[in-house]
């Protein structure tokens, strides 16, 4: 068996669109062409505005340090991390949150609905390493 992630549009530009990720996956969310999953029309997302990763041990998501913040169920993950001061390299990244079916993800005026179901694994390789992931769009 191996676990899917559904993202499911409820608002904004993608709304009604489904997008799936079979594990192991990890995608970046944002307004950048160079994004795994595209968020246009909001120009209050950031350009790499969330991280969601399917592995092993289950789903997660984890901001990247966005202006606005990613909520999971009303609460911003992103909150709490310190901006380096002047001269400091150190950048502080937000831990990762593991996602439940049935939550809430909210990256500005986008909402999607969290739907994580164990489906058979067919065994066809979708890339060349195991670090390639796999994103197909539901309609």
């Amino acid at each position: 068996m191996a676990t899917m992630m559904i993202l499911r549009a409820l608002t904004g530009d993608l709304r009604g669109q489904e997008f799936a990720f079979s594990k192991p996956a990890h995608a970046v969310l944002g307004r950048s062409r160079s994004c795994t999953l595209r968020l246009p029309g909001d120009a209050s997302v950031s350009r790499q505005h969330c991280l969601i990763e399917l592995d092993e041990f289950g789903a997660w998501v984890q901001d990247l340090g966005s202006l606005n913040g990613t909520l999971i169920n009303g609460e911003n993950i992103g909150l709490g991390v310190r901006k380096p001061r002047e001269g400091d390299a150190t950048m502080h990244q937000p831990r990762r949150h593991e996602l439940q079916d049935g939550d809430e993800l909210r990256i500005c005026n986008n909402i999607f609905a969290v739907v994580l179901n164990e489906v058979p694994c067919n065994k066809e390789k979708v890339g060349h390493t195991s670090d390639e992931w796999h994103m197909s769009l539901c309609v």
